[in-house]
């Protein structure tokens, strides 16, 4: 009870605040007529238990279904381009990339990177080892395409 009577004083208080701050004019009868929606909205809590309208799952947790492999996906795709650019952009050499996101303890976390060549170039290769390495990259595979 104490609970409904502080938000019942806050959104009271509110109302007159808005009210107060709020120039006179169309906008003011507008926001004023919704404050006061709010206000009955909140006073009449109480009666709708009477009536027997409550929510009877209130007590359960909230699960919302989330599509995660969808999100993977999405984000795989986004994170092997820029990865692509990159590299591009660093050793100047064209690449594909492919880095493969899952989603682990609440958290999405690069799984893997896979960086494909065009050209055979070993010590191109170890340079973009070492460089994905360098920015904390695990799984990473780096070859060449083969023709």
């Amino acid at each position: 009870m104490k609970t409904y009577l502080l938000a019942a004083a806050g959104v009271i208080f509110l109302s007159v605040i808005v009210s107060l701050l709020v120039p006179e004019g169309k906008l003011h009868k507008s926001i004023t007529f919704i404050m006061r929606l709010v206000c009955i909205a909140v006073l009449i809590q109480p009666i709708t238990g009477i009536f027997g309208i409550k929510d009877d799952d209130a007590s359960k947790p909230t699960d919302y279904w989330f599509d995660y492999e969808y999100v993977c996906e999405v984000y795989s795709e986004h994170q092997s381009g820029e990865l692509e650019k990159l590299i591009e952009k660093e050793f100047e050499t064209p690449v594909n990339c492919a880095v493969a996101v899952g989603y682990f303890e609440g958290q999405f976390k690069v799984t893997e990177v896979e960086v494909i060549l065009a050209e055979n170039n070993v010590k191109l290769i170890d340079e973009i080892y070492a460089y994905l390495d360098g920015l904390n990259y695990i799984n990473i595979t780096v070859y060449a395409q083969s023709t």
